[in-house]
């Protein structure tokens, strides 16, 4: 339904005008000048095509219609401005942004560092949903999203990050029996990752040209995981050397629970993306959980 109304300009004159009873005390209260007041006050008299004041020598007085029109007047801006702050209120106690990310990202990445996002956006409850594989921003249900994707471009994603995958292996294994040479790599134990069943030939490819005498399918593997975070959790274990990106492997390799025993990493040829939908981009709640992941992304230092 079509309503017919007079500017919300209009009426907040004429109510402040109609309760200082004077234009001039209205304009200092709205930060118009007189004349503005003046206008907007006629506009609404022209547009109701009634007088709603006498204009007096000493002031301003309201005519029978203005004091009809003023306590309606005055009860619905009262209405609207409760009714705005109650909602401004509520929303600045619960802001909830919801992000869809890998489950290797959550566990080894953002979960440990909730905390620093809790400490400086307080306002604002992620709720925290895993899934993997591309996504399309219009039928995203979330309101941001990262995931590893092949390097190239992808409608309304932003690369934040390129992978870099680390050898690591368990410090205690390598205290007892240090891996000094890439080539004594081909009598150990290697954990392949399920859903990119081509790192570790990426990898050795890598690291062995065409002259050196070494095949990598001379290599053994063992069991294998499907993603990044099971991988961490069997070299933890012991159970043989594991291909995990440098940010999510970066606390264990502070705390020493794991080591790159050859400085060795490699490019994937994969990047970590974000997507945000459109109509929900140039939200201030998703604006700042944004600057916060990016900030974090670039942060190499606080990885660990």
């Amino acid at each position: 339904m079509q309503r017919n109304l007079p500017s919300m300009a209009a009426l907040k004159a004429f109510e402040a005008s109609a309760r200082c009873l004077s234009f001039s005390r209205a304009a200092e209260e709205l930060f118009l000048t007189q004349g503005a007041v003046s206008k907007q006050v006629q506009q609404l008299e022209h547009y109701l095509d009634q007088s709603l004041f006498e204009r007096l020598p000493t002031g301003i007085q309201l005519t029978a219609a203005g004091e009809l029109y003023y306590p309606p007047v005055c009860q619905a801006l009262d209405i609207l401005q409760a009714s705005t702050a109650q909602l401004s209120q509520a929303g600045n106690i619960s802001k909830v942004v919801s992000l869809d990310i890998s489950p290797s990202l959550s566990s080894l990445w953002l979960i440990p560092r909730l905390a620093d996002f809790n400490a400086r956006h307080g306002d604002i409850h992620l709720d925290i949903q895993v899934g993997d594989g591309n996504i399309r921003a219009q039928t995203l249900n979330a309101d941001i999203a990262i995931r590893c994707l092949p390097l190239g471009n992808y409608a309304e994603a932003r690369l934040i990050a390129e992978e870099r995958l680390l050898l690591i292996a368990n410090a205690q294994q390598q205290r007892q029996a240090p891996l000094d040479t890439m080539d004594s790599l081909s009598a150990q134990t290697l954990i392949p990752h399920l859903t990119r069943p081509q790192l570790w030939s990426a990898f050795l490819a890598a690291q062995f040209d065409e002259s050196a005498s070494h095949s990598p399918a001379g290599f053994q593997f063992g069991a294998g995981f499907q993603h990044f975070y099971m991988t961490l959790e069997a070299v933890l274990h012991g159970m043989g050397f594991g291909l995990v990106p440098d940010f999510m492997a970066a606390a264990a390799l502070y705390r020493g629970d794991v080591v790159n025993p050859l400085e060795s990493s490699f490019r994937s040829g994969y990047g970590y993306y974000l997507t945000v939908p459109a109509h929900k981009a140039q939200l201030g709640k998703n604006r700042r959980v944004v600057e916060w992941l990016i900030e974090q992304f670039s942060d190499n230092d606080g990885w660990r």
